[in-house]
């Protein structure tokens, strides 16, 4: 196979993709609403050091490590960037072949708006082609959101923006986020989408331990983000790769000195999947951040935060495992809204002119939905308790299910 290096903007290359929309990934859950994850680009130009998609296989790790790429014995360096080749065009069929779907989520694991996207739009071409058959779309960015993009998704009504802001301090923000944008332009991304009708949510996520953890600036964060126009605070800490820990902490012990890197060493002592920050000190941090936006009357909830609980043997009789502990979320106690993201997107269905409306009465709340209104039993996995991850066949097998009468059309 052959691959070109192209070098600017920045060092890339243009790949070939069979990619398809998909959903969660499978395992434990916390994300109530079902999602069509979307992934564009793989590798991120904004250098966050922390980023878990650093511990991610395939092109993944080669943006990480660098290597050769496959097929060939080309060697590219660490921080190429791939770009998937027409993944407008590829998404567009996709979507087409479906009858029902969720919203749109641009992209779970590299910034959409970073600066490659300057150069080939996909991401502004994808939310295009979701807007044109009026199926929502969602992003979550520490860039600059283009107008052009604005422009597209402020007449969706369930269409949606998400912005990173981890600290008010640019000095701390150059480190984490080197190559995002600064802080007074996230918060005004905010303010451009509250302006334009469009719901904004202010992700504190994630919280660095003794780094950016100070109560007087998270409530600085939020407080700004609630004048800026926000609806909605997620907030989660971070979590360490096992795959990377080595490079995480030396980058914290880099940036932020050796006592840091220490406090981090006994801190990190839970493994839910990730290396995980202990309980206690987690809750403390949620239990502080609600109880703010409860006072200042917006809705707060927690993005993949777990805790490890003892099973309750004797009213779990069905239970054959072996297993003493399970892990459960954390949004149970800290979640202040109906869904995690703070807004409520009905599953949507194709009419007959080819366009897709909401789902009569549905609140898109899939993970603890019991009777679905949508007519997919699959998503309602309060009734089943699935650990599926959906699939584009799944898609094209549900809409097999769905008929015309359904539809508010």
């Amino acid at each position: 196979m052959n691959y070109k290096i192209i070098n600017e903007p920045l060092k890339h290359v243009i790949i070939d993709t069979k990619k398809e929309i998909h959903g969660w990934y499978p395992g434990k859950r916390e994300c109530t609403a079902e999602r069509m994850l979307i992934n564009p680009y793989n590798g991120c130009s904004i250098g966050c050091f922390y980023c878990y998609a650093r511990a991610l296989p395939g092109y993944f790790e080669l943006f990480q490590n660098g290597g050769n790429l496959p097929d060939s014995n080309e060697y590219v360096d660490p921080g190429t960037i791939f770009v998937s080749r027409d993944y407008d065009k590829i998404i567009a069929e996709q979507l087409d072949s479906i009858d029902i779907a969720t919203c749109g989520y641009l992209s779970p694991v590299t910034d959409p708006f970073q600066e490659l996207d300057k150069k080939y739009l996909l991401s502004e071409k994808i939310i295009k082609v979701f807007i044109e058959r009026n199926i929502p779309i969602e992003f979550i960015t520490k860039s600059k959101i283009p107008d052009s993009v604005i422009d597209l998704i402020k007449g969706n009504k369930y269409s949606f923006g998400q912005v990173s802001i981890l600290t008010t301090d640019e000095n701390i923000r150059k480190i984490l986020v080197p190559n995002g944008e600064n802080t007074n332009e996230l918060f005004n991304n905010i303010k451009r989408l509250a302006d334009n009708n469009i719901f904004a949510v202010c992700r504190i996520d994630p919280i660095f331990p003794y780094i950016t953890d100070d109560k007087k600036q998270l409530k600085n964060i939020v407080n700004r983000a609630i004048d800026s126009g926000a609806k909605h605070i997620i907030s989660s800490i971070v979590d360490i790769p096992v795959k990377i820990s080595y490079y995480i902490l030396n980058n914290i012990k880099k940036y932020f000195g050796t006592s840091v890197y220490y406090d981090y060493k006994n801190l990190y002592t839970e493994k839910i999947g990730y290396m995980n920050a202990k309980i206690d000190y987690r809750k403390k941090i949620f239990d502080y951040l609600r109880n703010l936006c409860d006072s200042l009357n917006i809705t707060f909830a927690l993005c993949m935060e777990y805790e490890i609980i003892e099973k309750d043997i004797e009213n779990k009789q069905k239970d054959i495992t072996d297993e003493k502990t399970e892990v459960i979320g954390l949004n149970r106690i800290f979640m202040s809204s109906v869904n995690c993201e703070g807004i409520d997107i009905p599953v949507h269905i194709k009419g007959k002119d080819n366009k897709f409306y909401p789902a009569t009465d549905c609140s898109g709340n899939c993970l603890n939905c019991i009777e679905p209104k949508c007519g997919i039993n699959d998503l309602a996995m309060g009734r089943i308790n699935s650990k599926k991850d959906w699939k584009l066949k799944d898609y094209r097998r549900w809409s097999k299910e769905i008929r015309y009468e359904k539809l508010p059309l």
